[in-house]
């Protein structure tokens, strides 16, 4: 786990080219743990010293340092830092995790619990384009707990795309 010390560093020194573009001077206001690392806030230095609202710089979210290799990122000022859908989009984008399927789970055990007749019922029903051959492999791969082959993987329906709430500031920043 990237140190809170290295986790500020990182984004001390990019908030250091804000001011080489024209922005205000940034200082960084809190440092909280995320099961992602390190989620760390930032306003403007004037504003921290007046409190005026005129002084603030609104909008700009939060930094996200990845935890496991210090990777900084950008989070909308909008996203749900706790339960929001965009922690699985980024496990995976990020960190090549992959993301869990319910219906995989589910007929996992429904075949365990001697049901594989109501776990293919559950599959032709979640993803009808499939097919009973099609059905059958998936559930035959979930039983076995085996990758899905790809012809199937290919017609089972897709996840909605969701808007993108961060963004990748960095490559890796491993600490020395």
């Amino acid at each position: 786990m990237v140190s809170k010390a290295w986790a500020a560093q990182v984004v001390e020194r990019h908030l250091e080219g804000w001011l080489g573009r024209g922005g205000p001077k940034m200082v960084i206001t809190h440092v909280d743990p995320h099961r992602l690392g390190w989620v760390i806030s930032s306003q403007s230095e004037r504003y921290v010293r007046t409190r005026e609202l005129l002084d603030s710089v609104v909008g700009h979210g939060r930094f996200l340092v990845d935890g496991v290799d210090g990777s900084l990122h950008t989070v909308h000022a909008t996203a749900d830092l706790e339960a929001g859908e965009w922690i699985e989009d980024y496990l995976e984008q990020v960190r090549g995790l992959d993301r869990v399927d319910p219906l995989r789970s589910r007929v996992a055990e429904l075949v365990d619990s001697g049901q594989r007749l109501d776990a293919l019922r559950l599959v032709r029903a979640s993803a009808p384009d499939l097919g009973a051959q099609g059905a059958k492999e998936y559930v035959e791969a979930a039983a076995a707990g085996a990758p899905v082959p790809e012809h199937v993987r290919a017609r089972l329906p897709q996840p909605p795309v969701r808007r993108r709430v961060w963004w990748r500031l960095s490559d890796s920043n491993p600490e020395p």
